[in-house]
């Protein structure tokens, strides 16, 4: 089973269309999760345009959250798994969380809990086993700081990740 991965989009629009489109043309591609910082309720629609099902949590700039939640859930294809981190999908455990705090990421894939522990906040893109445990951080979609937007495409089965840069 192959997820997609993204996080920190910050409102970047163009960027956010073009992920999507890239999304879409993954045909092996099952879920898609975004490790937060949406930030508002105009960018998060843009989403809905994914033929996956896609898993969000909120980020630290997320500060609209009743409204995002309520955009989020007027959708049946988009899952807000926050507050929880934990999604099951099958025989695999997928730990989902925006990162603030990137030893507590490191501690959910060292605790042998879930086979991917997926985080953002950093705008650095990190991707390596733990144990078995996948720890991956996608970098990016907005290309703000880093000046990369990148997503990652992560097989579950094989637990690797591949980060595409747009």
């Amino acid at each position: 089973m192959k997820i997609g991965v993204l996080s920190d989009s910050h409102d970047n629009l163009p960027l956010i269309r073009k992920a999507v489109s890239r999304l879409n043309l993954e045909e092996e591609l099952e879920y898609v999760f975004h490790a937060g910082d949406i930030i508002s309720p105009f960018a998060a629609k843009e989403f809905f345009n994914l033929r996956q099902t896609i898993f969000f949590t909120f980020g630290n700039n997320d500060g609209e959250r009743i409204m995002l939640k309520d955009i989020l859930s007027s959708n049946s294809k988009s899952k807000l798994v926050w507050p929880k981190v934990t999604v099951e999908l099958g025989k695999y455990r997928i730990a989902l969380l925006h990162g603030e705090d990137e030893s507590a990421a490191e501690a959910l894939a060292k605790s042998g809990v879930y086979d991917v522990v997926i985080y953002g906040h950093w705008h650095k893109v990190v991707s390596k086993l733990i144990n078995n445990t996948l720890l991956i951080n996608p970098g990016e979609l907005c290309g703000y700081l880093t000046g990369k937007s990148t997503l990652a495409i992560v097989d579950l089965e094989t637990k690797s990740a591949s980060i595409i840069e747009l």
